[in-house]
């Protein structure tokens, strides 16, 4: 994942398809970065790496 920032809909396709809900629980946890450009939300690629990461090692443990 070479994109610093990814669109709403991006940023759940790359999680699986989660639903829009989903995402935005996730940014208010804290889970997932979300950064505004004027109108426009978008989530950064590093947060998200950082959440595919953490639930990796949920599997693995």
């Amino acid at each position: 994942m070479d994109e610093p920032f990814f669109s709403i809909t991006q940023a759940r396709a790359e999680l699986g398809n989660i639903g829009r809900t989903l995402t935005y629980d996730l940014v208010a946890r804290g889970d997932l970065e979300l950064v505004k450009l004027g109108r426009k939300s978008l989530i950064t690629g590093r947060s998200i790496n950082r959440l595919k990461s953490k639930l990796l090692e949920q599997i693995a443990a």
